[in-house]
């Protein structure tokens, strides 16, 4: 499921016949009805049941949580102390990874309330929920992610990273994140390709254009306040240029102090100057 590069959660065609608590659970995420999720609980519900099958996949109803972003369920559990995060390595799925691929900052933060484990990989390429963010193009919880400690450059099963992965897939957002966060675009993953050769390499104005954002600009480089290092060494060029040259203009001098009183040259006679007189 995660090789295929990005989870599909609809709210489709509901398989089966038969009504039970575990539809009832279902109608109530759908409806977004809390009052009908807390007669699910009341009647016995069991969160950790299954859900009727949705477009081929199957979901627990804490699952169904995550699938349809109800956090508000999520909280109510927290208050009733029952818990709804369960995880098991080796799995496609669960509700931390459908989490993240919804790119719901709010949902991801309340399960983190919960301790989950984040360190667990998922599907037949061995995804961390890193990998998982940059092929959902995730951006809003890939920071999320980063501040608990799950990186850009881990290598899934075919030595693919999400840095390489968000390349793949275009996800400017997500690239531009890991930019600002100085991640090495040149760092080759386990298949000896690199995110700044798969952008170069691709059709797409955009990811060309933010490819070529990455390489070095001479004397162009931004230092801040609406500077670049050009401006600012021109700068420090004309200072020194003045510096050198000691330009009179930048001195001023008491002329007065150059001569002693005796050899000042205002008391000399002019009488002779003839050419200069009226």
């Amino acid at each position: 499921m995660c090789g295929t590069g990005s989870y599909f959660y609809g709210q489709g065609k509901v398989t089966g016949t038969k009504r039970n608590l575990s539809e009832d659970a279902l109608m109530a995420l759908i409806k977004n009805d809390q009052k009908a999720f807390e007669k699910f609980l009341a009647a016995g519900g069991d969160i950790h049941s299954n859900l009727p099958v949705i477009e081929g996949m199957t979901f627990t109803v804490a699952e169904g949580m995550a699938v349809y972003e109800r956090q508000s369920f999520m909280k109510l559990l927290s208050l009733r102390k029952i818990k709804y995060v369960t995880q098991a390595p080796g799995k496609d799925y669960d509700i931390l990874s459908i989490a993240t691929t919804k790119n719901n900052p709010a949902l991801l933060n309340q399960l983190m309330e919960e301790k989950p484990t984040l360190d667990l990989t998922y599907g037949p390429d061995k995804w961390t929920l890193m990998h998982l963010a940059s092929s959902s193009c995730a951006h809003k919880v890939t920071p999320i992610l980063h501040e608990k400690g799950l990186g850009w450059n881990t290598k899934d099963k075919n030595g693919t990273t999400p840095l390489t992965l968000a390349a793949q897939n275009d996800c400017l957002p997500v690239l531009g994140y890991w930019k600002e966060q100085r991640a090495d675009f040149r760092s080759k993953d386990g298949n000896g390709r690199s995110a700044l050769s798969i952008l170069g390499g691709k059709k797409s104005a955009a990811s060309k254009a933010f490819a070529q954002s990455l390489e070095p600009k001479s004397g162009v480089t931004a230092v801040g306040n609406g500077t670049t290092v050009a401006q600012e060494d021109s700068g420090k060029e004309r200072f020194n240029f003045y510096k050198i040259r000691k330009n009179p203009k930048d001195q001023v001098v008491d002329h007065n102090t150059e001569y002693e009183p005796g050899d000042r040259p205002f008391d000399v006679d002019t009488s002779d100057l003839t050419e200069f007189q009226d």
